[in-house]
């Protein structure tokens, strides 16, 4: 989960609700007929095929396990290099066959500027406006505003140019009192209105892939924060009875551009446990026979700076 950049709206103090939800950041923790013809390969079957080498590798094995679920969901720790290009080439690969929507941890009052960019030839003065954006100019630099991220979206934008059926939503809601008092806090109404917005994708066509803070893809026992009661649901538990597949991100060891608290936000330590030389694929028990999980370990985290500097 990323700290948020929240515009004040109906008197609410931005800076109260950006102290809240940042108190959670970086714990590093309708029917739909797939493309295939034939009947896809056992989750079980497409994990045990030949080692994974690369990124790309993982990718291919994650669309054998999720081939028949529209749905997937990356679970990530923001503000990494290898987690983004795990998603470009996860979209890349279906967008090859099909229709894609991509759908992003970033603020929806984006979408107009985020779509004008899409839709452009990706010019300086293009990307230089919309970097001029409140999200990329003065929201907190907590990963999601990576240069990663950046590289991820105007690939998305150069596939577009070049003909290939992919779509970009902003699934962050905007906070405003009534909201919030709805809800039940600032972080349930962001839980909400992330699942709100991936429901809405997934009423197109295609494969929804959705990248989002592992905080918000906690589920059962996977995410559990030790000393915290947290009693809103989660996106991906509110989103369960799709029948998602959900990625759950880590490696053995690296760095990500995080925020620990609402200042401290640089690269911070984002690896454990003993080291690998490869990325390691795991097909994980299910609290639900709705949800497949698939836990990604990966060598190394490399920090991605923000895209653009502080002011």
């Amino acid at each position: 989960m990323g700290t948020n950049f929240i515009r004040p709206k109906d008197g609410v103090s931005m800076l109260h609700i950006r102290l809240f939800v940042a108190a959670f950041s970086c714990l590093a923790i309708p029917l739909w007929s797939p493309v295939q013809a034939a009947e896809p390969p056992s989750s079980r079957a497409c994990a045990q095929t030949s080692a994974l080498r690369t990124i790309k590798d993982a990718a291919q094995r994650i669309g054998c396990i999720g081939a028949s679920r529209q749905l997937w969901i990356v679970g990530e720790i923001h503000g990494t290099r290898e987690i983004p290009q795990l998603v470009e080439a996860l979209v890349d690969q279906e967008a090859a066959t099909g229709k894609v929507t991509l759908a992003l941890e970033i603020p929806s009052f984006e979408q107009p500027a985020l779509d004008t960019y899409l839709a452009s030839p990706g010019s300086l003065a293009d990307v230089q406006r919309w970097l001029a954006t409140p999200f990329w100019s003065a929201g907190v630099r907590d990963g999601r505003s990576s240069q990663a991220m950046l590289q991820l979206i105007d690939q998305v934008r150069r596939w577009r140019e070049r003909g290939r059926r992919i779509d970009i939503v902003l699934t962050e809601p905007d906070y405003d009192q009534k909201a919030i008092e709805k809800a039940g806090g600032p972080l349930a109404l962001k839980e909400q209105g992330m699942a709100q917005a991936i429901r809405r994708a997934l009423t197109q066509d295609g494969r929804v892939v959705a990248l989002m803070g592992n905080f918000h893809a906690r589920y059962g026992d996977l995410g559990t924060i030790t000393g915290m009661n947290i009693t809103s649901p989660s996106a991906v538990e509110q989103l369960s009875e799709l029948s998602p597949l959900l990625v759950w991100m880590s490696a053995a060891k690296g760095q990500a551009w995080t925020c620990q608290g609402d200042d401290d936000c640089r690269a911070h330590k984002a690896g454990e446990g003993d080291a690998i030389s490869h990325p390691q694929l795991d097909v994980a028990v299910s609290p639900s026979s709705q949800i497949e999980i698939v836990k990604l370990r990966l060598p190394s985290f490399t920090p991605s700076l923000p895209a653009t500097k502080t002011k």
